[in-house]
């Protein structure tokens, strides 16, 4: 019971921002924020932006803020700028914020909860997840992009004719960068996330007088609860202690790769804490563990809450985006990704 308390203590901040995300990036979309924020990105008459220009700014969104962010800002802007651009498959574009969300999700202790949970548990730094991580996460990143380029549109071409909607800009505005200090400075007084999602919501359900009750994902949040639970009990408390603690170059492979499958199988939280347990210092193992289930969370939909978060916003915006479409989608471009990032841990292993 005691562990099983932890994994809830560990787990429920980043079920409660999915709770507060989705109906947060519904009401946005509602008030028309994202339509008038692509029209000004895109311009009036015919222009081309680059596609690579939103794989930089989700990868610094992740990194600076946190993948939760970058899904629920991103993902809806992103989906406009490839509609009013009038490509015949908006999802491809969509897709952006989504590998970002994984692929950057390693470069500091805020960019995601696991990272923050390993920080926390083992007294490391900033400073320790940039010297062993950040590297790590920007090969993933190029080699995700230079394989993203190869399947998918690097330009937005569109003939912009509508004016954006000022008051949509002017109140959208005003509460997404409340949010963004709120995520910014709300953890050193103290202030989770979700509490700043939800008064974002609180302001917005005012603004645009509903309640989407129909957006809140209960049923998906309650589902990743239960894995971790029965995960809790199941799997003994200290099962990965002899491997985590086996700093070898190939064992720092064997094991991001190990965490990168079991994450894609219960969730990344679940099999963060799966690791987390085994250890009371860092190891090599440890850095090897935590880069698995962060960059190669996006295979699978399961694989992280931040996945979940995006199909459920994919899905208020009219695309209900199936399992076979979502694999097709994200494993040729997270995969080669994903192996780049453990190559690159590997190496810093073997010259330190």
């Amino acid at each position: 019971m005691p562990r099983l308390l932890d994994q809830w203590s560990s787990l429920w901040p980043a079920l409660a921002f999915l709770l507060a995300g989705v109906p947060l990036a519904d009401l946005l979309g509602r008030l028309g924020f994202f339509d008038s924020v692509a029209v000004v990105m895109l311009g009036r008459g015919h222009r081309q932006r680059s596609v690579l220009g939103l794989w930089v700014l989700a990868g610094l969104t992740t990194a600076v803020l946190n993948l939760d962010t970058t899904i629920v800002l991103l993902t809806p802007l992103c989906l406009r700028l490839a509609r009013h651009s009038g490509i015949d498959d908006p999802l491809a574009v969509a897709a952006v914020p989504l590998f970002m969300a994984s692929f950057a999700s390693s470069v500091l202790p805020i960019s995601n909860l696991t990272t923050l949970i390993v920080v926390q548990r083992f007294d490391v730094n900033a400073f320790d997840v940039l010297s062993h991580l950040a590297l790590p996460s920007v090969a993933a990143s190029l080699v995700g992009w230079l394989v993203y380029r190869l399947r998918h549109p690097r330009w937005l071409a569109a003939d912009v004719t509508q004016s954006p909607d000022r008051r949509a800009l002017g109140t959208g505005g005003t509460v997404v960068g409340g949010l963004l200090v709120g995520f910014m400075f709300g953890p050193q007084l103290g202030v989770d996330a979700w509490v700043v999602a939800l008064a974002a919501d609180v302001v917005l359900m005012v603004v645009v007088r509903t309640v989407p009750w129909r957006e809140v994902p209960l049923m998906t949040a309650l589902g990743v609860a239960a894995i971790a639970a029965a995960i809790a009990v199941v799997v003994p408390e200290a099962a990965l202690k002899a491997p985590l603690n086996n700093s070898g170059v190939a064992s720092v492979g064997v094991l991001a790769v190990a965490a990168a499958g079991l994450a894609n199988a219960v969730n990344n939280l679940p099999a963060l804490l799966i690791g987390a347990d085994a250890l009371t210092h860092m190891s090599w193992g440890m850095w090897a563990w935590l880069l698995g289930v962060n960059v190669a969370a996006v295979l699978v939909p399961v694989g992280a809450l931040a996945n979940l978060l995006w199909l459920r916003i994919m899905r208020a915006n009219g695309i209900r985006v199936r399992l076979r479409r979502y694999l097709h989608l994200t494993v040729p471009v997270a995969l080669p990704a994903t192996v780049a990032a453990i190559a690159v841990l590997m190496i810093e292993r073997a010259i330190r």
